[in-house]
């Protein structure tokens, strides 16, 4: 399971929040109810974007998002505060762009190309 990538997954289990995808290792991650459809059923194989939540916590979403790990895209800043800018990319959860990573300094409502790469240190 590759975080930060589409991933094609199986449908394991079901739980009161949703269900858990399983990848051909075991690895286990749950798509919550909010992106679960009607459709999908147990032992279903499902795409799906893998990310770290507002808590730090891997999950799965049906939700594409304008880029993925290690590609380029031209995305919009929604917000700037002291950690640095948040920028749209299709989620729910802002993409964060810390300053040190900005070769200049990001203005909310504008746009940037990025590079979108794993932060191995967070």
């Amino acid at each position: 399971m590759e975080i930060g990538k589409t991933n094609r997954l199986k449908a394991a289990r079901t739980t009161e929040f949703g269900f858990f995808l399983v990848d051909e290792e075991g690895n286990e991650v749950l798509l919550p109810n909010a992106y679960v459809s009607e459709e999908l059923k147990l032992d279903d194989e499902i795409d799906v974007f893998i990310y770290r939540d507002s808590e730090n916590r891997i999950v799965a979403t049906t939700l594409k998002p304008y880029v993925e790990l290690e590609e380029f895209a031209y995305l919009k800043v929604n917000q700037v505060n002291k950690f640095g800018a948040f920028l749209d990319w299709g989620l729910l959860k802002d993409l964060m762009v810390p300053f040190s990573e900005q070769n200049e300094r990001m203005e909310e409502g504008n746009s940037y190309v990025i590079f979108m790469f794993m932060d191995e240190s967070s």
